[in-house]
């Protein structure tokens, strides 16, 4: 098995993940915007790193969706399997 793979966003070496192929990086993933370009942030709703949450970073307005965009590209941010946040490039495997 291959050690890294590439970001589909800026192609920076990430470490693989056979379960997120397509994930973005962390420099990546702090550019998330909807699609009016309003900046977005991720969280866990739970402290044990369950649930999903996103919200506006300029109001702190809770947002309904798992969709954003970094740089133009569509992506979907959820829960990682064990806690914590990932986005990948959006997708036919995405809800």
């Amino acid at each position: 098995m291959p050690e890294t793979q590439k970001c589909p966003i800026c192609s920076a070496e990430v470490q693989f993940s056979e379960r997120y192929p397509k994930y973005v990086c962390s420099t990546c993933s702090e550019r998330a915007t909807d699609e009016n370009n309003r900046p977005l942030k991720f969280y866990n709703t739970t402290m044990l790193g369950g649930g999903f949450a996103a919200q506006y970073m300029d109001t702190n307005e809770k947002r309904e969706s798992h969709i954003c965009y970094i740089d133009g590209v569509k992506c979907w941010a959820d829960e990682a399997r064990f806690g914590g946040i990932v986005i990948q490039t959006y997708g036919k495997e995405n809800k």
